[in-house]
């Protein structure tokens, strides 16, 4: 205690972030166990955060896996609730079935785990993914798949490019 009131200590490195963000794109071998490891940029941010438990879902037919932490696909969920335009019944249809598609999956230490097979077999995914961030998750995706879907959104770009430069 001061005179101007109680002293309280800089503990800004020590508290948790409020949430695990994730940015950029990472291409990353899989094992032939279906093993994959988390970029290290990316586990990083889940520590910062506080948040190792995670959650990886295949949604309808999307052509990428989702990897949540499980705060975020939490707060998801609640989301799904709150929804004004849906009915009771609807929403707990919803969150019911956003559950089901999730997996928990524990990472080791260095951030590897296995792709469940069900999930690999059905996005063709063979000999390399792609980790690419999306702010509140991860989007896994197939290396060869993503890289065509990238050039495709790159030239959807194109003609608009000059002006999103401008904002950056």
């Amino acid at each position: 205690m001061s005179d101007l009131g109680p002293v309280i200590a800089n503990t800004a490195g020590s508290q948790p972030k409020d949430r695990a963000t994730f940015y950029g794109v990472a291409y990353h071998k899989v094992s032939g166990r279906n093993q994959v490891a988390i970029p290290k940029h990316m586990k990083r941010a889940m520590d910062e955060a506080q948040e190792s438990q995670l959650l990886l879902m295949h949604w309808q037919n999307e052509p990428f896996l989702r990897l949540y932490t499980k705060k975020q696909f939490d707060t998801k969920l609640d989301e799904v609730k709150e929804k004004p335009n849906l009915s009771n019944e609807q929403k707990a249809n919803a969150v019911a079935q956003i559950a089901r598609a999730a997996e928990p999956v524990e990472p080791d230490s260095q951030g590897r785990f296995v792709l469940p097979g069900k999930w690999s077999d059905a996005l063709n995914v063979r000999e390399e993914v792609a980790f690419c961030g999306a702010f509140t998750y991860i989007e896994i995706w197939p290396a060869e798949r993503h890289r065509e879907v990238a050039k495709a959104e790159q030239e959807k770009l194109a003609p608009v490019s000059q002006e999103v430069t401008s904002i950056l």
